[in-house]
């Protein structure tokens, strides 16, 4: 959970027979409690990215990674 949540995008890019389409990001925003954590509206950024399956020219599946850890490590000061 972010306040004032932003979106980059930093790269997309497909495969040759163009089914499958990756997107790498950065998500930047202010705390709002993620990870349970006390909401104290401190910047926070973290990394990650989107794999989508094309099927018949439509968006059929995603899969979503994102670097959580490095989130919850600024986060919890560990």
């Amino acid at each position: 959970m972010l306040t004032n949540a932003r979106n980059d995008i930093l790269e997309v890019f497909a495969n040759a027979t163009g089914d499958r389409v990756v997107a790498r990001w950065m998500c930047s925003g202010l705390n709002n409690g993620m990870f349970g954590l006390p909401a104290d509206g401190r910047p926070v950024r973290f990394s990650g990215i989107a794999i989508w399956r094309v099927e018949s020219g439509r968006l059929a599946e995603c899969w979503i990674e994102r670097a959580g850890l490095e989130a919850f490590k600024d986060l919890a000061g560990a």
